[in-house]
């Protein structure tokens, strides 16, 4: 069992912690990298810039691990986890949801920081507040088009099934138009920001 000290889940063996760590490795690992799966099949000519194509990655993963969250709480039992609940060398069920649990919520808070990390550095580069409405705007903007990504190609084998999919054209369309919404929204950000610093005559 892990135990639980101010909502934080401590294993209780060395055993159980690198059972964890290697678990939430490979999680940071499975969602980044389809996130950067995602970023290789864009279509070429969109006009984000590198610091909101990083977001957007970071983004992408972030969704990415919801939806393995959400599938992960849904499962059924499988034949292992019913066998753990017999046989002692087979790892407990409550662990491994414990375990699974944990591992999403250290990679949640992980990639969570990410993003604030990255959009307070965008701003600060250009001398921004990254609190300010127009901030918000230009990065809600940018995890619109991550969740819309999502929608059309989660399900999707992107190595093999992507360029063979009615969605490819779909999710062509879909960049396009959003990343023109978050190309706007930086020009009014960076536009709004310089009108408040520009001389009055």
């Amino acid at each position: 069992m892990l135990r639980q000290l101010d909502e934080l889940y401590v294993p209780r063996d060395e055993r159980t912690l690198r059972s964890l760590q290697r678990r939430t490795d490979e999680l940071d690992r499975k969602v980044r990298g389809w996130a950067q799966d995602v970023l290789d099949i864009l279509p070429k000519g969109v006009q984000l810039i590198d610091d909101e194509m990083y977001i957007l990655g970071l983004f992408l993963a972030q969704q990415k691990r919801l939806n393995l969250e959400i599938d992960a709480d849904g499962a059924d039992e499988s034949l292992r986890e019913r066998l753990g609940r017999v046989l002692p060398f087979f790892p407990d069920p409550q662990t491994e949801w414990e375990m699974t649990r944990e591992a999403h919520r250290t990679i949640a808070a992980r990639i969570e920081s990410d993003i604030d990390r990255a959009c307070q550095f965008f701003c600060a580069d250009r001398r921004l507040s990254h609190n300010s409405d127009l901030a918000i705007d230009w990065r809600v903007s940018i995890r619109y088009l991550a969740q819309e990504l999502h929608r059309l190609i989660a399900m999707l084998d992107l190595r093999r099934d992507y360029y063979a999919s009615p969605q490819r054209f779909e999710c062509a369309l879909v960049t396009r138009e959003l990343a023109m919404d978050i190309v706007e929204r930086r020009k009014v950000l960076l536009n709004a920001d310089a009108a408040v610093e520009a001389p009055v005559s």
